[in-house]
């Protein structure tokens, strides 16, 4: 799952925005465009989110089987957005890296007061986000498209520049803004929901649910891409910023929908895999130390293809940055096993855990 959130990070890189994608070089880069607006960009983030809210859930869980009051549970959910708010500051800004665990980190201070509501406050509270993203988000991306996405993230091609600039970004309320534009926040509330219902824990009783979350929530993500991915590719122009907010919103809001398809499909294919077989414990094991190697793919990501060291994203078509991203990927999985095996914890994952439960 890290691998798409590499793939999603590693083209902006190549284009600088997300709402473009970068120009392509030949039949196999095309390809990959379509691949990537179909089936990747706004939808890892969005399967990533959900996952994040069921964790929550599942730890908000466990605290309570063990009688902690309602102050000690408080407590280390803060510590959790402050220790997410942390790395996503040193990635953003020290490491100039595509973050998105500061805006966990105020997503998860966002949504708090709904972790100890009912379930139909919860229901009710999705609905009328879901009601204004769709109102609102084309007035912003609309926006967005007619000033120029060029400066959506403030970048420089020196790092200092870029630190600089990452700095603005983060305390003026980036990791708060992203919640609403992208729009993380409904999709955590998502995974909470998950959480509760425990669609996830692999009980047969769920799989009949899960089959039609799969089939029904990927179904509408292409679908919601299509427009989108003819756009970017060149296919059909829209001139009016407009119908560019219409469109890029359909595409946003459908990843949420195919976030949650991904999610099932995992929840359906995980309990079939052979937990022996090497490609599966490997990949286990870059899970349990997620946090870890997000932040180092996105440090190797930045090494290779960042104008400010390396810049070989200007050199680079679209398919070598898939393989370069996909071997990056491999390089992760493979530190991972070495770790699992001498049973380490991910260095960052360590750190996290001791502010946490400290």
């Amino acid at each position: 799952m890290l691998l798409l959130v590499a793939l999603a990070h590693a083209q902006i890189f190549l284009s600088g925005t997300i709402l473009t994608r970068p120009e392509s070089g030949g039949f196999i880069d095309t390809i990959l465009n379509y691949t990537s607006v179909l089936f990747v960009d706004n939808r890892a983030r969005a399967m990533f989110a959900l996952l994040f809210g069921y964790g929550i859930t599942l730890v908000i869980r466990s605290y309570m089987k063990r009688e902690k009051s309602r102050l000690d549970i408080r407590r280390s959910i803060n510590r959790r957005a402050i220790a997410l708010l942390f790395f996503g500051f040193v990635l953003s800004v020290i490491i100039g890296g595509k973050d998105i665990l500061a805006i966990y980190g105020a997503g998860l201070l966002l949504v708090h007061w709904f972790l100890y509501r009912s379930d139909k406050t919860l229901v009710r509270a999705m609905i009328a986000l879901t009601i204004g993203f769709a109102l609102l988000l084309p007035i912003f991306w609309a926006n967005m498209a007619s000033v120029g996405m060029e400066n959506m993230f403030m970048t420089g091609d020196g790092y200092w520049e870029t630190m600089l600039n990452q700095l603005v970004m983060f305390f003026t309320g980036a990791p708060l803004f992203g919640n609403f534009a992208l729009p993380v926040i409904l999709s955590i509330m998502l995974g909470i929901w998950f959480g509760r219902k425990g669609l996830l824990n692999e009980d047969p009783k769920h799989r009949s649910l899960l089959k039609k979350i799969a089939f029904g929530g990927i179904l509408i993500s292409i679908v919601g891409a299509i427009p989108h991915a003819l756009h970017s590719n060149g296919v059909i122009t829209v001139e009016q910023p407009s119908l560019f907010g219409i469109i890029f919103t359909i595409h946003m809001m459908s990843g949420i929908a195919g976030g949650c398809g991904y999610a099932a499909l995992f929840g359906l294919v995980g309990p079939h895999l052979k937990k022996t077989n090497p490609i599966v414990t490997g990949i286990t094991a870059l899970g349990k130390r997620s946090l870890t190697f997000f932040i180092v793919n996105e440090i190797l990501l930045i090494v290779l293809l960042s104008p400010a060291v390396f810049g070989l994203a200007s050199t680079l078509s679209i398919a070598q940055v898939w393989v370069l991203t996909f071997l990056v990927w491999l390089s992760s999985v493979g530190m991972a096993t070495i770790l699992e095996l001498k049973q380490k914890a991910g260095p960052f994952d360590f750190l996290f855990r001791k502010f946490v439960y400290r």
